[in-house]
């Protein structure tokens, strides 16, 4: 108990509190304004994310006495250490609880996250064996390029026996396909995808994406942050699936293109330990792109209304005045 009474340990408790608060606000902005554009929305999940990770510093520099006795009696409107204290069915203090949950996610979050890059990080690197694309696909992300206003980026096509595209780089970004993509797609199809590549380099998705990923690795404890970190993504991915609907005016081309990377489940009526992680990975794969599949084919992507600057900020300093009486 004497942990959450030490600086890591009110940080600890008050994130993962502030993220609670910050999430439930959000939500409640995002259905009060029946806001759909997927800009506007990422830009409130944003919120979930980054506040609850600066708020308890910026609070305690700029009103030390706040995690004061007196502060959390008179002015506080939730106190977390009192809620930790609390004793469940009356031998247990809620602690307990909350470790566990805090423990869990923690196991997740490094087996799933921490470690695999980790182990990307001292394996041996290998150079890959790229050649340069036909000249139709060098025109089209030519084209592209120019159309969204960006330099062309680099195409790498590659050896393997999985289809798959995605864009590599910071600054200097490359667009690597394997060789199967091209089997699998028609030349609309690869239209689209290599739009939706491209659309990832305007958006500087690789940076975002980034320091949004460090921000979670560091409160990797924090249940609300894993959760809401996959819903950022993608909304990120509706965007660009936005921006390239709004420069090929071909929304079938890419929907029809989302459902080539569609994963197989397996049919067995019972499935080995294993397994389970690829089935469950499987399965938000395929739920994801249902919902961007969807989305494209009822003509909801790229709804082009403007952003509600003033009801964002209105949610921003509700977020920040509630948390700032939530110790």
């Amino acid at each position: 108990m004497h942990f959450f009474e030490s600086y890591a340990g009110m940080y600890m408790l008050q994130s993962v509190v502030h993220s609670l608060v910050t999430l439930f606000i959000v939500e409640m902005s995002l259905r009060i304004w029946n806001v759909e554009d997927s800009h506007e929305r990422f830009r409130y999940r944003l919120l979930v994310i980054v506040l609850p990770f600066v708020m308890f510093p910026a609070f305690q520099f700029i009103s030390p006495e706040r995690g004061s006795f007196y502060f959390i009696q008179d002015s506080a409107l939730f106190s977390s250490l009192r809620w930790v204290r609390i004793e469940m069915f009356g031998k247990m203090p809620f602690a307990y609880a909350f470790l566990l949950v805090v423990a869990t996610v923690s196991v997740i979050v490094i087996l799933q996250e921490i470690l695999p890059i980790v182990r990307d990080r001292f394996r041996e690197p290998r150079g890959l064996d790229c050649r340069p694309p036909d000249p139709a696909v060098e025109a089209m992300v030519t084209e592209m390029s120019g159309r969204m206003g960006v330099s062309k980026p680099s195409v790498c096509v590659i050896e393997d026996e999985r289809a798959f595209i995605f864009t590599s780089g910071t600054k200097a970004h490359t667009i690597v396909i394997t060789e199967p993509l091209f089997r699998l797609l028609d030349m609309r199809q690869l239209r689209s995808a290599l739009a939706h590549e491209i659309a990832h380099i305007v958006r500087r998705s690789n940076v975002t994406t980034l320091l949004v990923f460090f921000i979670r690795i560091f409160m990797f404890y924090n249940p609300v942050s894993l959760l809401e970190f996959r819903m950022l993504v993608q909304d990120d991915e509706h965007i660009c699936d936005d921006i390239t609907v709004s420069i090929t005016r071909d929304p079938e081309g890419l929907a029809s293109a989302l459902r080539l990377f569609w994963i197989d489940m397996p049919q067995q009526e019972k499935i080995r330990v294993s397994e389970v992680k690829r089935v469950i990975e499987s399965s938000s794969h395929n739920l994801q792109l249902h919902e961007r599949i969807v989305r494209l084919e009822e003509g909801r992507a790229f709804t082009g209304a403007e952003y509600g600057w003033g009801r964002f900020g209105v949610t921003l300093a509700t977020i920040v005045v509630m948390n700032y009486f939530i110790v």
